[in-house]
Parts: C-alpha cells; structure tokens; sequence
C-alpha cells in the first residue's frame, strides 16, 4: 500500500471525531503523517504513574481504553477515564508537560495511533481546532452538542412556523359567547373581564351551538360609538353576521389563508362529536403571530392579567413551549433554567396575589418560600412543587395561612406543577411557621446532623423568598449560613452524606455510558446534576456565601479561591450540559405523554444519545467524580 493511501485510510478514519471533524485538511495530512499505529491487549498497560512526563499522545483507534486511580484501600483501581475510538489520551499531562496521574489499561484489544510528544506539541501550535480541543476538551465539545441540538429544536420550530398545528391545539380556554338578545353593556362585561377582543353570537340547537355572529374591539367605534348607541342595546342588531367558522382538526395554516383571503381577524373554532357541533374556541391574527414570536413580554402580561388559576395553568402551558423556542435559539442552560424559574415566579406570585385577595391577607405579614431547584432558579419543565411559609407573630392567623397555601398549591397543581410527594409544601402545618419556628428548625437540624436532618437540610437550605415580606427570608438566610459556617462537623456530615451518592464509575450504569454493553439508563438528575449542587452547597455554607444558585455559587468560591479556579469552568460546563439533557429529555416526553407519563422525566437511554452526546456525558461523569474527590479531600475522614 501505498504512503499516500496509508494516509488517507487514516484522515478518513479520525474524520467523524471531534477535533479531527474540525481540523484543516493540511493539518490531518501533518497528523496521519506522524503516526505510528500501536497494538495493546487486554488488561495490558499502557501508561502508569511515574516522575516523567508522557512521551507519547494515544487516539484510539478501534477498541476502549481505561484509566483508573487506586484509591485508598479499595481493592481494584476506581475507573474514570474511557476512551473509545477517536478520543486521544493523556491531553491534560501532555499540555502540562507533567506525569500522569491515572493507570491508562486495554478493556479490550485496543490499536492507537501513536503520536509522539513533540509532534503533538507542533500540532497544537499549527491547529487552532486541536489546541481549543485541547486546552477546553468540555467547552469544545459542548459548543457542537449545542450546536447540534439547537439545529434540531429549530428544525422543529420551522415547522411550527409554517403553521401546521391544529386549531384545536392552539385555542385556549372556552369562547366568550352572548346570545343574540343579550346587550352590549353584557357583552362588553364579558370581554373586559377576560381580557378577549371578540365574543361570538350563538343560539343552542338540537345540533349542538350554531354560530349567528361576531362582535370585536375593531368593530365598536364604526358601530357603536360613533353612533352613540345605547349600551342596552341588543348584541345581535351590530354584530357581523355570515360569520366563517373552522373545524377544530384544521390547521394555524388553514386560517391564516383565511384571514387574509377575507380581510378578518377573528375565527370561531368548532368541533362535532356524535353530531353535536360545539364552538370550542376563537383564533385570532394575534394568536397566528404569537405561534412564530412567542415572547417573555408576552407571557409576562399574560401573567399580570389572569384573574384565576385557570389563566394561569394556560400560561404554564407557554411557559414550556417557549422553552422549546429558547433551546432552537441556543440559549445556554444556565439563562434558560434562570430563565424558566424566573418566568414561574411570576405566575406563582400572581396565583398568591390572587390568593392574598381571596383569603384577605396582608403581604407584609408572611414570606413565600421557594425551595429546591425553585430556590436554586434551576427549575426545567418537570418539576413538582417545594415550598413554605415563614409569617410575622401576631400579624397572620395560621389557619389563614394554612388554608390559603392550600389553595395556592391546589392551583399551582392545576398549573402542571405536582404536589410533591413528600408534602414539602406550604399547605402542611410542618412547613407554616413563624420566623422564630423556623429559625429553631434550622437550628435543631444543624445540631442534630441526623439522615434526616441532612435530608431535609439538601431541600430546604436552598431556599429563596420570592412573594410578600421578603426580609423574613433574608434575615432566614443570614442565620443558616452563619451557623452552618460554624459548625463544620454539621459540615463533614453533609459531605458524607452527598458522597453516598455517587455518579456513574462501575458495573452496569457505567458501562452503559462509557462501554460497549447495553447497561442501564441513566438518571441526569440523581447521579448527574446533584453531586454538582450538593458539592457547591456545603461549600458555599462553610464559606458564608448567601447564593443559591450552582453555578453563581461555584463562581464566587473560585473568587475567593475556595476551591480552585482552573476547575470550576469545566465543574459548571457539565453540570449545566446535564441540565440542558434533562430538559431535552423533558420536551421529548412531553410530545409523548401517554407513553411517558409516569416516567422519570429525568432518565435518558444512552443508547438513544449520539456519539458526541455520550462523550460528552462520560466526561460530565468524569467532572462530577472530581468535584466529589475535591469534597473529599476539603472535609476527610
């Protein structure tokens, strides 16, 4: 075979990976020119500890490569690295120019390309696309998966912007409707009072609902006011009659052809089951405009006008599509989750608007508490509900309170956020209590340090005020950080107890991810983005920091040189790729409910990943199992 052969046998080999995808064709030629192909059997070692720096960069060419670090008395090496084809070893020890740290061994029959130290070096100097692989491997390969995800959602939004969803999935709620004898002033009662531009005319018939007419806001100043007519005046003597109607299964498309065809802005929506035609609903020109520029200003106005739980549940609904929206314009994890939370702070701070009216209290009295992800701003699209009440003595009745966050999580249950199964929630008296209960609470499970004060500190030292008087929360927080702070056995506790729970390193899960064998599915959320927060948590309580977030929280602690800062980049890199899964992974079974119901929502296949997105997932493992050494070291046995 010839050289030039050999060569491009080799280009076409390392193509499909990253960062050979990326590189130059001179650059791969400079490459398949420098290697030399190696052959290692099982178990065999390729690269052990030693006071030298590697000689040699290994791309795997076909098989799996292991790297593992002998832990204390374990009796077998903990496994931490996989390589499989087309990913190189010892990157991090070759820019160093340090020894390894990791036994690299053979799973299996493994050939290499072998690339020499100083030929590595002058490729990173002569391909910028190496060296960012390289000096940011994570970063690098993030930047594709979001590069490729977001070309997906957006292929998906394409298509709902060209209009091809049902009516039926597009109306909300029932149609503002009058019959033909009531009046104006009845009429103009009913839109004002549901914030609609129109109202259908309509008479019942053994048929089901026949529509007579329409009445919109366009129509009133030719109609009725420049006329002057009287507002008692019947609705059915000025609506516009021969109405066009639309069936319930025809398309956003449909009426936008129609719309334009008759010059109309508003369409009664009807649907016939058993031969009874029903009007289910009105589309109007907006609602066509939305579907393509869906927008936070939009939802928060549609959060300041809804007058019931019900409204509120609709703009829940809008709320996950637009995170749909989001993703295809490639906004990162971290403003997205920000994003979400603060969009359902929103709508729950109008719910208890709403309930404080209802149940006449005073704002200034009490302090919603939000908890877990919610206090974290971290929420994705399938959460339930974490929350509490901390009230003023002698300002609120309990009862009152008790029976308005009854309410309140009735109507946030409405609204697609289940009541929690372990009744962390403000309707149960446990979580209702005033500053002073709360703040002994906090206090006892500080001291006590039991599995249950640690279970219940992993939920509730998140927590955040977001409705009424919010200094309750504040002056809350003030008190926790403290203590905690100066309680570092309570500390050690809480890192022994986040340590129990480890990210995927072996048998079945870790195969799954880093092998060839089927394994199990991975849950994102328990081995995948709570070490992350658990970690940054007992860091931030020993260093007195007041944040909550993960992120934020990891930032400040590489600020104040906590933990180190080289690391931290890559720590957040991950944890937040495993959120964007997570809320990937919500949006696909959110289009199959029926299947995926009562399914983890944060459980994903890695067979159903690509290669790139398993990559990417083993070493967002990888970074979680060196946040949890980091946790190790900073509070030993």
């Amino acid at each position: 075979m010839s050289a030039p052969t050999i060569s491009t046998g080799i280009k076409q080999i390392l193509a499909p990976h990253v960062p050979f995808s990326q590189m130059a064709d001179a650059d791969l030629d400079f490459l398949a020119a420098s290697v030399e192909v190696a052959y290692f059997s099982p178990g065999e070692v390729i690269l052990a500890p030693s006071d030298k720096a590697p000689e040699h960069c290994y791309i795997v060419k076909q098989g799996r490569a292991r790297g593992a670090r002998a832990e204390g008395t374990a009796p077998t090496p903990v496994p931490e690295f996989e390589a499989g084809p087309g990913e190189c070893f010892p990157v991090g020890a070759l820019l160093a120019n340090r020894p390894v740290t990791l036994t690299y061994s053979a799973t299996s029959d493994l050939f290499c390309f072998v690339l020499s130290h100083a030929k590595f070096d002058q490729l990173t100097r002569r391909s910028p696309a190496f060296l960012d692989f390289c000096t940011r491997r994570l970063g690098s390969l993030l930047d594709l998966s979001r590069q490729q995800m977001q070309a997906s959602y957006a292929a998906e939004a394409s298509a709902e912007r060209t209009m091809g969803m049902t009516l039926a999935a597009l109306v909300r709620g029932k149609p503002i409707m009058c019959s033909p004898d009531d009046s104006l002033r009845e009429a103009f009662t009913r839109m004002n009072k549901s914030h609609v531009g129109s109202v259908i005319v309509a008479e019942d018939h053994p048929g089901g609902e026949e529509v007579l007419g329409i009445l919109t806001r366009t129509d009133l100043i030719g109609r009725v006011i420049l006329p002057q007519l009287p507002l008692d005046t019947r609705i059915g003597d000025v609506m516009t009659r021969d109405v066009m109607t639309l069936d319930a299964n025809a398309t956003a498309a449909d009426a936008t052809l129609l719309m334009a065809e008759y010059s109309i802005r508003h369409i009664p929506v009807v649907q016939s089951r058993g031969g009874v035609t029903r009007v289910v609903g009105v589309v109007s020109e907006r609602d066509l405009f939305a579907l393509q520029r869906l927008s936070v200003r939009q939802l928060a106005v549609a959060t300041r006008r809804a007058d019931d739980p019900s409204a509120l549940a609709a703009v829940a609904l809008d709320i996950r599509r637009l995170s749909h929206h989001l993703v295809a314009q490639g906004v990162a994890a971290a403003q997205l989750t920000k994003l979400i939370s603060h969009l359902n702070d929103q709508l729950t701070q109008r719910l208890l608007t709403l309930g404080c009216g209802k149940f006449g209290l005073k704002r200034d009295a009490f302090c919603w508490l939000a908890l877990g992800s919610e206090g974290r701003s971290e929420q994705t699209i399938a959460t339930d509900q974490d929350n509490g009440i901390v009230y003023v003595d002698g300002e609120a009745s309990r009862d009152q309170l008790l029976q308005f966050a009854d309410w309140v999580n009735r109507g946030l249950a409405d609204a697609g956020f289940p009541l929690c199964k372990g009744n962390i929630m403000a309707r149960n008296p446990q979580w209702c209590g005033s500053a002073a209960y709360w703040s002994q609470l906090f206090a006892d499970w500080i001291d006590r340090g039991d599995p249950k004060a640690l279970l219940n500190a992993s939920v509730f030292f998140d927590f955040r005020g977001i409705f009424g008087n919010r200094a309750l929360a504040s002056s809350l927080r003030q008190e926790v950080v403290a203590r905690a702070r100066s309680t570092p056995r309570f500390l050690k506790q809480m890192s022994d107890n986040a340590l129990r729970n480890r990210p995927p390193i072996k048998g079945g899960l870790f195969d799954g991810v880093f092998g060839d064998s089927v394994g199990d599915p991975v849950d994102l959320k328990m081995h995948g983005t709570v070490p992350f927060v658990d970690a940054a948590r007992i860091w931030s309580l020993g260093a007195g920091l007041s944040d909550t977030n993960t992120s934020a929280r990891l930032r400040h602690l590489a600020e104040q040189e906590k933990v180190p800062a080289i690391d931290v980049e890559g720590w957040i890199d991950a944890f937040e790729f495993l959120q964007l899964m997570r809320l990937r992974e919500q949006h696909r079974r959110g289009e199959q409910p029926d299947a995926a119901h009562d399914a983890n929502p944060n459980v994903v296949d890695p067979r159903a990943l690509s290669p790139l997105d398993r990559r990417i997932l083993k070493e967002s493992f990888r970074q979680a199992r060196k946040v949890q050494q980091r946790l190790e070291l900073d509070f030993p046995g």
